[in-house]
């Protein structure tokens, strides 16, 4: 397929009955899951004067998140998106509203990470389940295409959530910038009534969670992978930039030029057809991240850094869509929701463990030490990954 041609590919995704529909509700669900993160720290710093508590309602979101992502993401297999995304959205709604009301309040600090462990959790299904409303919807040819621009869709909300979470603290305080988070998903909820579904698909064999993880645990390990490199640049970046001589405040233009190089990349990938499997397409683009992002550990100079890490974001968006596609392929489609909200969580456990390396070993070995741990990481477990994934057959 030429690129003109998967340009068509892209109108024909866009004009599909039904998308308008699903973008509002996407939008509606994925911009609450880009803010919620440093507007729960904000929030924290509000109820309790502190940034570390707000970095713990933060983590305990995410946290929630992952863990059960995978049964919830079950639950749109077996359900209605319409009826799911209206009940898991709503309350979402209305436990963000009642931590932002418990902060205010000054309530007890387990009071607040409950609340935000519950809204972190009860939507956790919903990425999945809205991925695989959007493949059951177009049509079979344009797979490839409607999943980059999903992909990249979330890629563009997560480089714009920041922004609007600092502008709308400045403006309005910490509180409201969680109420306003929780309209988004009151929208989304409304919105949800909207949608084309066709309903869940026949029930078949296979489908319990822990038969759906057997089957997709090395495309987790790569999803996983891609997102320690990417939580390797987020929380590396402004110390590793020092270590070269430039202000560490520089790493926010950084990475919003990362972003935007992971958006070009997405759409770029998703415009025509690429050869090899979608596993073999997804571990070289992700062994590609890594070995960029290790060059640009070790660079000597902050404009080679930089740009480094700016080239690494152009394979990050095509490696996450390649792994979607390929588990697509793993999995019947009665068990595409659990499988995507598999995929889902793995990318928050990878991003929370770059985290938790770098954190752990900056001040000990120094930042490139911090940052070359998380890419051999990624880069073992994507090497693991493919090599199990090898002998697993494609879902008939």
């Amino acid at each position: 397929m030429s690129t003109t041609e998967g340009l068509r590919t892209y109108g024909a995704v866009v004009r599909t009955p039904g998308m308008r529909a699903w973008t509002l509700v996407v939008l509606c669900q994925r911009l609450p899951i880009a803010l919620s993160p440093l507007a729960l720290v904000y929030l924290g710093h509000l109820a309790a004067s502190s940034y570390a508590a707000g970095a713990l309602l933060a983590a305990v979101f995410a946290a929630a998140e992952a863990v059960v992502a995978g049964p919830m993401g079950r639950r749109f297999d077996r359900r209605p998106a319409r009826s799911e995304l209206r009940l898991v959205l709503g309350v979402q709604a209305a436990l963000l509203a009642a931590l932002a009301g418990a902060a205010l309040v000054q309530a007890p600090v387990w009071v607040l990470l409950l609340l935000s462990a519950a809204a972190g959790g009860v939507a956790s299904g919903a990425h999945g389940g809205l991925r695989a409303l959007l493949v059951r919807t177009v049509a079979p040819a344009t797979h490839h295409a409607a999943l980059s621009l999903e992909s990249t869709l979330t890629t563009l909300l997560w480089a714009v959530g920041p922004a609007v979470v600092g502008l709308v603290t400045l403006v309005a305080g910490a509180a409201w910038t969680v109420v306003l988070v929780a309209a988004i998903a009151t929208a989304g909820a409304l919105a949800a009534g909207t949608l084309a579904d066709p309903g869940p698909a026949p029930d078949g064999p296979d489908t319990t969670t822990a038969r759906v993880w057997r089957r997709t645990w090395p495309a987790l390990l790569q999803e996983g992978a891609v997102m320690v490199c990417v939580g390797a640049a987020y929380t590396g970046l402004p110390g590793l930039l020092e270590s070269v001589g430039t202000d560490g405040a520089v790493a926010g233009p950084v990475l919003a030029v990362f972003a935007l190089a992971g958006l070009a990349g997405g759409l770029a990938y998703g415009s025509r057809t690429w050869p090899g499997a979608y596993r073999t397409q997804s571990t070289v683009l992700v062994l590609a991240v890594t070995a960029v992002l290790g060059l640009a550990v070790v660079a000597p100079t902050a404009g080679l850094v930089g740009a480094l890490v700016v080239l690494s974001g152009l394979a990050g968006t095509p490696a996450l869509t390649a792994r979607a596609a390929g588990v697509q392929q793993l999995l019947p489609e009665h068990a595409w929701a659990a499988g995507f909200s598999g995929l889902y969580a793995a990318g928050g456990v990878g991003f929370g463990v770059a985290g938790i390396i770098v954190a752990g070993l900056l001040d000990a070995t120094g930042v490139r030490f911090a940052m070359l741990a998380c890419v051999a990481l990624a880069a073992v477990a994507t090497v693991a990954g493919a090599a199990a994934e090898a002998r697993i057959r494609p879902a008939r």
